[in-house]
């Protein structure tokens, strides 16, 4: 079953607000073009609205600072591409 477009926004909201308790550093990064195998273009959970509705609470909800940051990838979870992104995004906390 697919989260619609109000559901995703309250677990958007969720995150973010989990997210902003976080003392520590924080690296958000959100797949514009999806987070699961099923919702890529063309696949059965694929919905546009519902995605920018969780990311878009994410973002508006989080409290962003130096230590936590949102970041917005134009590529799908699955994408190599995002893969090294996170690996990027882990360093730069590994290393402080």
């Amino acid at each position: 079953m697919r989260t619609n477009a109000e559901e995703s926004r309250a677990i958007g909201e969720w995150i973010g607000t989990k997210l902003s308790l976080c003392e520590g550093p924080v690296r958000f990064l959100i797949p514009e073009k999806g987070v699961s195998a099923l919702d890529i273009e063309g696949g059965a959970f694929f919905d546009p609205e519902a995605d920018a509705a969780l990311f878009d609470a994410i973002e508006r909800t989080i409290n962003p600072s130096d230590a936590r940051r949102v970041t917005r990838l134009p590529l799908h979870i699955n994408d190599p591409e995002f893969a090294k992104a996170a690996v990027a995004a882990f360093l730069d906390i590994a290393r402080q």
